[in-house]
């Protein structure tokens, strides 16, 4: 027989001699038709604590595999397990403490983008209260609606018919949702969700306007009414006007995720709403363009704002696979095109320009847009 290498918990590895010792022990119990007396046997007291020991291991593995396999973190109600799962997590190198109670593996943990790692921790929560309707983050999430990334703080939202509450231990928010306002369930890539017009106006009361506006435009370039998010607003109470305030400014014309956050913090700083994807003709070529954001000035001058995500210069789907330099002189085409199609000015700001804010903001005062505060609030 062959035995690992370093016993687990201390148990030494069994010589030659204690191994004669637990083969006669064994052979005499099968003769006489008895159960051996384990208790008079320190070698094979020593070697059954090392037998349990292995099939705990496995079953730790077998834990991790499962939950890998089903894309879910680890967790198990069993003490035992629970403690091992634990002391793994405290050792640093295979697993990562993802939430009280809950693990992954640590390199696949870091691998999974942060909607995945919501997802993930909300499949086994889910697990351990499949009554539980999860919103906000991870409703998103599991919706592909557009948001941002930074709103996966680690915490997990879910509806509840008694209160608002967070407990900062557990990490879970509880988010008041009246009895008989409740939308019908639906399970989406394995957790339970609320429908897409409930979860655009808890996401409305979860989050800050700029990452609210994300949510509402997605689901508008869906397909979700205007007038089904109203209607979804009845029974909110002290929170509507938070909530009417990004819906009053939610708009589907928005192409992605980084022009509605751009959006939403021209809003922020007191900025005029730009119209969006509006087409410019170059009279030159006839070829149409569409702009991400136009402002009309006063006089009848027009700002155009383009907004520069990084994916436009290194990812392939949206480079068509043009080398950086190609890509820049067709930004440049363009540019010229639109000045000779009616624009004044084109204003150029990246995602940085954006989340820092006011880089943004001095754009856009120093193109002459029009900024009112009353747009605020």
């Amino acid at each position: 027989m062959v035995w690992p290498h370093g016993w687990l918990y201390g148990i030494a590895e069994p010589s030659s001699g204690e191994l004669s010792t637990i083969v006669e022990l064994l052979e005499h119990a099968c003769l006489e038709g008895v159960n051996p007396h384990f208790s008079e046997c320190r070698t094979m007291r020593s070697v059954l604590g090392y037998v349990h020991s292995m099939r705990k291991h496995t079953r730790i593995r077998e834990l991790i595999s499962d939950a890998t396999a089903q894309r879910r973190c680890v967790h198990s109600s069993v003490r035992s397990e629970a403690a091992a799962l634990q002391r793994r997590a405290q050792e640093g190198e295979e697993l990562i403490r993802v939430a009280p109670g809950y693990y992954a593996p640590r390199e696949y943990w870091q691998d999974l983008r942060p909607p995945d790692r919501t997802l993930h921790l909300a499949r086994a929560v889910g697990m351990n209260h499949p009554q539980w309707v999860f919103t906000g983050a991870a409703a998103a999430a599991a919706y592909g609606l557009e948001h941002q990334w930074t709103v996966h703080d680690g915490t997990l939202a879910i509806t509840d018919a008694k209160q608002n509450d967070f407990c900062r231990g557990s990490g879970i928010r509880r988010l008041y949702i009246p009895v008989g306002y409740m939308q019908p369930v639906e399970v989406v890539h394995g957790i339970r969700v609320p429908g897409v017009v409930q979860t655009v106006l808890d996401c409305a009361r979860l989050f800050e306007f700029c990452n609210a506006i994300p949510v509402a435009d997605s689901a508008l370039a869906r397909g979700v009414k205007y007038d089904e998010l109203l209607s979804g607003c009845i029974g909110l109470n002290g929170e509507l006007p938070k909530v009417m305030r990004v819906l009053n400014h939610a708009d589907g014309a928005s192409e992605n995720g980084g022009e509605s956050l751009a959006r939403a913090t021209i809003i922020e700083g007191g900025y005029d709403r730009p119209l969006l994807q509006m087409p410019f003709v170059d009279p030159e070529s006839g070829r149409c363009y569409r702009a991400d954001f136009v402002w009309v000035l006063p006089d009848g001058s027009i700002v155009i704002g383009e907004f520069d995500g990084t994916g436009k210069y290194v990812d392939p789907l949206m480079t068509d696979r043009k080398s950086i330099q190609a890509t820049v002189h067709l930004e440049r085409e363009r540019e010229t095109a639109l000045r000779r199609a009616g624009a004044r000015m084109i204003v150029r700001f990246t995602y940085d320009d954006v989340v820092r804010r006011t880089p943004l903001w001095r754009k856009l005062a120093q193109a002459g847009v029009p900024r009112s505060d009353s747009v605020r609030g």
